[in-house]
């Protein structure tokens, strides 16, 4: 009998999250979030709750 393997990927709310002070910015930030263009999409965790915590980003959650 075969087991369907089911992963996290895909699973779960997803963010965008916008740099507001810097948009054009493009690297790596607050816990090794990659930013293009002042904006990353993440997924649910604890750092979506640093980056709506400090000035400076603006968190959306995004529809699934």
């Amino acid at each position: 009998m075969a087991t369907e393997k089911k992963t996290a990927e895909g699973k779960g709310k997803k963010y965008k999250i916008e740099v507001t002070t810097n948009p054009g910015f493009c690297g790596i930030d607050a816990g090794g979030v990659q930013f293009a263009n002042g904006k990353a999409v993440i997924g649910e965790g604890t750092i979506v709750n640093w980056f709506k915590e400090h000035e400076g980003y603006k968190v959306t959650e995004l529809a699934e």
